[in-house]
């Protein structure tokens, strides 16, 4: 996530979110590139799931490798 850990009083103006919406906000056509992502599960399935869905990324284009807590075990 952008911005992870800043408060509104630290007057952050840059991006906040999923990483992965940063991108397509900039990249609106991914079908010509290959994507590697890291992180939870819940960033890289979401990643996955959108950069297919919205920007035509081939899904043999994405490599990922989802990182699992402790807590994401229970």
């Amino acid at each position: 996530m952008i911005n992870d850990g800043h408060l509104p009083e630290d007057t952050w103006q840059g991006r906040t979110g999923f990483v992965h919406r940063a991108v397509l906000e900039d990249f609106s056509d991914l079908s010509g590139h290959q994507v590697y992502a890291c992180g939870a599960p819940i960033v890289v399935d979401s990643a996955k799931r959108d950069f297919g869905a919205l920007a035509g990324l081939p899904a043999e284009e994405f490599f990922a490798d989802a990182f699992t807590s402790e807590a994401d075990k229970h």
